[in-house]
């Protein structure tokens, strides 16, 4: 027979593993694939707009501070066409693009003309990875730019009414590219992979 006493017992941990921050976690952690391992990884902002990645068993591989809060997910992409996997995501000011060492991709990160209203939405149209990052900011403009930074040619979406919160979609239907966005006003976007209108909303959604 064992038996212990302790006055001033506390339950034990049963995590599999701990980590500490400088300070409170702000984003949800968001697990990221290691394109050596194929394993998973977590990607994670503080209170302090520190970012890290950490490894499947705790370990912190890196931090880096940034000057504002992500705004929405965090995704991974090609960008170099080589199997290695980037994390592409957000500010209010910035897109940026950086590598699994925490470093940022040539051409990145890119400075908003305005403050960004939503998250970013990466589209991969023919699963070529000849990605398009597209958002919409304050000044009433959709910005769509390529993977290496610079701006796609060729976009012209229409004046937006009222700010876009949340992120664009992609569709197709019976073969043709959709691009869809609603404002906060509950006005309907749908236009083609350039901007073009494919077809006028006349009402409006009500937002819940």
């Amino acid at each position: 027979i064992f038996l212990k006493y302790n006055p001033v017992y506390k339950q034990e941990a049963t995590t599999l593993w701990e980590t500490r921050l400088d300070t409170a976690i702000r984003s949800v952690p968001y697990l990221v694939t290691n394109h050596y391992t194929r394993g998973k990884e977590i990607f994670v902002q503080d209170e302090a707009n520190n970012i890290y990645l950490v490894s499947g068993t705790g370990k912190i591989l890196w931090k880096r501070h940034l000057y504002e809060k992500i705004i929405g997910n965090v995704t991974q992409v090609d960008a170099l066409k080589n199997n290695k996997l980037q994390m592409v995501f957000n500010t209010s000011s910035f897109i940026f693009l950086i590598d699994r060492n925490g470093k940022d991709v040539t051409g990145f990160p890119v400075k908003l003309k305005a403050p960004a209203t939503n998250e970013i939405s990466v589209f991969d149209y023919e699963k070529n990875k000849n990605y398009r990052v597209l958002v919409a900011c304050s000044n009433g403009a959709v910005y769509n730019f390529e993977i290496n930074g610079k701006p796609a040619k060729n976009w012209e979406f229409p004046k937006l009414k009222k700010n876009i919160k949340k992120p664009l979609k992609h569709f197709t239907c019976e073969g043709k590219d959709y691009l869809l966005g609603m404002d906060e006003d509950g006005n309907i976007y749908l236009t083609d992979r350039t901007g073009k209108n494919r077809f006028q909303v006349k009402g409006k959604i009500r937002l819940s």
